[in-house]
């Protein structure tokens, strides 16, 4: 597995997820704010984000027994993508939830995914091991979003809706490397 190109493409999709959506995320109510969204709508925002999750998950799931886990992969990886890009943009309070709720849906749904994808393309013998590494890259880019926009800020003194136009970037290429094709 370790050898094959799919195991390094579906670490590298998680890392760079992990990356733009925790960068975000983690930021999220200080980013709204500044963008003149109120604290009453930023904090709506962080909470339809985590309600939009729950069914996001809920429905990754049921769906992922009937369509191409690829396809929904990607799927997920776009909506978290677009999300991004709209919260970059976010003054308004109802633009802020719009993005929020499709951030939702899409965040987190990858910890989903990935699990089903490790054992069908490798199978359970060595399926902890897998999973152990994924998740490894999941923490290292977990952990180098958010230290990546607090030094963008620290730098500039303010969040510049550029930050999280990187952020949604990131986001992209996640969608463009689901696209590659697999090969075990």
């Amino acid at each position: 597995a370790l050898r094959s190109g799919a195991f390094w493409i579906l670490a590298g999709i998680i890392m760079l997820s992990a990356f733009s959506e925790n960068g975000l995320v983690t930021n999220l109510a200080a980013i709204l704010t500044e963008h003149r969204v109120s604290t009453q709508g930023a904090a709506l925002a962080l909470s339809v984000r985590g309600g939009a999750g729950i069914i996001g998950r809920l429905c990754i799931g049921f769906l992922i027994d009937r369509l191409s886990p690829q396809r929904i992969q990607t799927f997920v990886l776009l909506l978290s993508a677009i999300g991004t890009l709209i919260l970059a943009f976010a003054g308004t309070s109802p633009l802020a939830l719009i993005g929020a709720a499709i951030l939702g849906v899409g965040l987190g749904s990858e910890a989903d995914v990935a699990p089903y994808l490790l054992a069908r393309y490798f199978g359970r013998r060595h399926f902890s091991v897998l999973y152990g590494l994924t998740w490894t890259a999941y923490a290292i880019g977990g952990a180098t979003g958010p230290m990546a926009i607090r030094h963008w800020y620290d730098r500039a003194g303010f969040y510049q809706p550029r930050f999280i136009v990187y952020l949604a970037c990131v986001a992209f290429v996640t969608v463009a490397m689901s696209l590659l094709p697999v090969m075990t």
